[in-house]
C-alpha cells in the first residue's frame, strides 16, 4: 500500500504566519480597535491590559490610549525603554492576529493620557482563518428571549461570520448558541445563520462578535453566499438578473 499517494495530492499547506516590516503592520489594525498590551520589566515581571490603537504619524510613532490601572502599577511599569508586547487583530482579508514589541517612549499625562512606542522593525501576522471573508454590511436580527436585536452582519465566510451593534448590551458567552437571521428584501428570502459564538470585544464603541456556523447555518451560508456581488466596496444582495456571485464580476 502507498501510504504516500493520498497525501501528494492534496495541496500545500498555506503558511499560518508570516513576517512584515513594522509600518507595514499599522495598515492591518484598525484606528480605535482594541488590543492586548503586555509591559516585561527588566526584572522579567509582565503587566497585560487592553487599550485602544489610536494610530502612528510619520516620525514612525504609534499612539495607544492610557488603560485604567493602579497609581502603584504606573510607577512600577510605565517608565520609558521598557519593552511591550502587543497583539492586535486584523479584519483584512483572512483575518490574522498582529503581533510586535516595542518599548516605550512617552508616557503622556497632559493635555491627555496617551502612550507613545516607536514602530517596531517588523511584526508577525497570524493567520486565522482558512477561508477569506466577504467584506458585508447587511442588517440581520437575533431573536432574544423577549426581542429582536437589530445587528449589523459585517463579514462572512462559508465557516462563520462577524456582527457588531451598538447597544452596551446584551452581551453574548463564548460558545452561546444563537441564529442571526438575515432577509434579502428584495425578494423577502430569509437566511438563518445558526451557530456558536466565538469571541466578542469592543470596537470603536461597538460590541463586535464572531460567531462559527453548525451544519444548518453553513448550508445556509452557502444559500447567502450564492446571492451575493461584489460592488466595488463590500458585498451586497445581487439583481435577480444577473448571474455572477462572490469573486464574479
Amino acid at each position: 500500500m502507498n501510504t504516500n499517494s493520498t497525501s501528494a495530492k492534496k495541496p500545500p499547506a498555506r503558511p499560518r504566519e508570516r513576517v512584515i516590516m513594522g509600518l507595514q503592520a499599522m495598515d492591518f489594525i484598525q484606528h480605535g480597535t482594541e488590543a492586548s498590551l503586555e509591559i516585561i520589566t527588566p526584572l522579567g515581571q509582565h503587566l497585560g491590559f487592553k487599550a485602544n490603537f489610536i494610530g502612528f504619524d510619520d516620525q514612525q510613532h504609534i499612539f495607544f490610549t492610557m488603560p485604567r490601572l493602579t497609581k502603584k502599577q504606573y510607577e512600577e511599569f510605565f517608565m520609558e525603554g521598557f519593552n511591550v508586547d502587543i497583539e492586535g487583530i486584523s479584519e483584512q482579508g483572512e483575518g490574522a492576529l498582529v503581533r510586535f514589541r516595542t518599548r516605550i517612549a512617552h508616557v503622556v499625562f497632559r493635555p491627555i493620557q496617551v502612550l507613545v512606542f516607536p514602530v517596531p522593525q517588523q511584526a508577525k501576522l497570524v493567520l486565522l482563518r482558512n477561508e477569506i471573508r466577504y467584506e458585508l454590511r447587511l442588517p440581520g436580527d437575533i431573536q432574544l428571549s423577549n426581542r429582536k436585536l437589530g445587528v449589523i452582519l459585517t463579514d462572512v465566510s462559508s465557516g462563520g461570520c462577524g456582527f457588531s451593534y451598538e447597544a452596551i448590551s446584551p452581551e453574548f458567552d463564548v460558545d452561546q448558541k444563537i441564529v442571526l437571521e438575515v432577509v434579502n428584501k428584495a425578494n423577502g428570502d430569509t437566511y438563518a445563520l445558526s451557530g456558536g459564538v466565538k469571541n466578542g470585544r469592543t470596537k470603536r464603541g461597538k460590541q463586535t462578535y464572531g460567531m462559527v456556523f453548525d451544519e444548518p447555518g453553513k448550508a445556509n451560508c452557502r444559500r447567502l453566499l450564492s446571492t451575493l456581488i461584489y460592488d466595488g466596496t463590500k458585498y451586497v444582495f445581487k439583481n435577480p438578473k444577473k448571474e455572477t456571485g462572490p469573486g464574479g464580476g
